[in-house]
């Protein structure tokens, strides 16, 4: 009873709720519109410090990549390239978020992981710790979605 209280006020104060799947890793996972036409999977991950997309997906659907000059990391301890991408619009259940921080990385090991583990390697994204910056938000994981106030 309590709970839709909460969800009571957090609606009249503005906030979306965003749905999310948790994934054979335990991963929550959210769907995403990339560019108002790219539909795809997310990986919501408050512990990742970039947002990122996947190197060969951001190139699929045409991103501007830029050569940042830096490596990062990732499953297995891997050192890969990052490229920074200059503006990315999701829109998720509804809401809209503009990011100028997003970052593109090879996914191809972490999939390969996951793979071998014999789980689901469907996502093409990660939302981390730059999300849930620009954001207010409530993560309600008893009934598996997010309450969040864009701040763009």
């Amino acid at each position: 009873m309590a709970l839709n209280a909460i969800e009571t006020v957090f609606i009249k104060e503005g906030y979306s709720i965003i749905p999310f799947t948790f994934n054979g890793a335990g991963h929550p996972m959210a769907q995403a519109t990339i560019s108002n036409q790219f539909k795809t999977n997310i990986m919501l991950d408050t512990g990742a410090s970039a947002n990122l997309l996947d190197y060969d997906f951001a190139k699929e659907i045409g991103l501007n990549l830029t050569p940042t000059g830096e490596k990062g990391g990732g499953a297995g301890g891997l050192t890969l390239d990052i490229f920074s991408i200059e503006e990315v619009v999701l829109e998720i259940s509804g809401a809209i978020f503009k990011f100028d921080n997003f970052l593109a990385m090879d996914f191809t090991t972490i999939k390969q992981s996951l793979t071998a583990s014999g789980l689901s390697a469907d996502f093409q994204g990660i939302l981390g710790f730059g999300f849930f910056k620009m954001t207010q938000c409530f993560i309600d994981y008893s009934s598996d979605r997010i309450f969040i106030l864009n701040k763009n």
